[in-house]
């Protein structure tokens, strides 16, 4: 959020803000601005319990499904989701609209929606605008992302697995396995 004292960005970094989370900017620097976004803020901040959490990432997960995303990793935390997911190639589906983003707006619509209605998350939503999709580069980075997301389960995530074998989920905070690290050979 603008203005936090752990440090900040503005969009698209427009502005320059001194520090970040390993070097906070010096106290009392930006309160004013913290203050004034605070002020502005249309509702109270969503943070999810460990219950939401593991409603949300099964409702995700559902959502993602319907759309014909593959899901091969997710997680949902307190305040923030990772997924390793697979979309159709739009070229080869041409008319009809297959945008990552897009596909991921409609499900964080439907989550937020099956949660309002079930009384578990307030109206209104519970997900921030917009996402942020980064396409895997190569085998490495997605051997990298495929350890990250079951590792939130340490930090409280529900996390959800899809192997060839089926599907595991992991409650928040619970030690379950997860992919293993390939062996190096000597």
């Amino acid at each position: 959020m603008r203005g936090d004292s752990r440090g900040w960005r503005a969009r698209h970094h427009r502005e320059h803000v001194d520090g970040d989370y390993q070097d906070p900017p010096p106290k009392g620097k930006y309160d004013r601005l913290y203050e004034k976004s605070i002020r502005l803020m249309k509702r109270a901040r969503v943070v999810l319990t460990p219950e939401q959490r593991e409603l949300a990432c099964r409702a995700f997960v559902e959502a993602l499904i319907e759309r014909a995303v593959e899901v091969i990793a997710f997680c949902v935390a307190a305040n923030h989701w990772h997924g390793l997911l697979r979309f159709r190639d739009p070229l080869k589906h041409r008319g009809q609209n297959r945008d990552a983003a897009r596909l991921i707006g409609q499900a964080k619509g439907k989550c937020a929606r099956m949660m309002s209605k079930a009384g578990i998350a307030p109206e209104g939503g519970i997900w921030g605008k917009k996402c942020r999709v980064r396409p895997v580069k190569n085998r490495s980075h997605q051997l990298n992302i495929a350890r990250y997301i079951p590792d939130h389960r340490k930090k409280g995530a529900a996390v959800i697995m899809i192997t060839k074998t089926g599907r595991f989920v992991a409650k928040p905070g619970a030690l379950a396995p997860g992919p293993r690290r390939p062996r190096r050979h000597a």
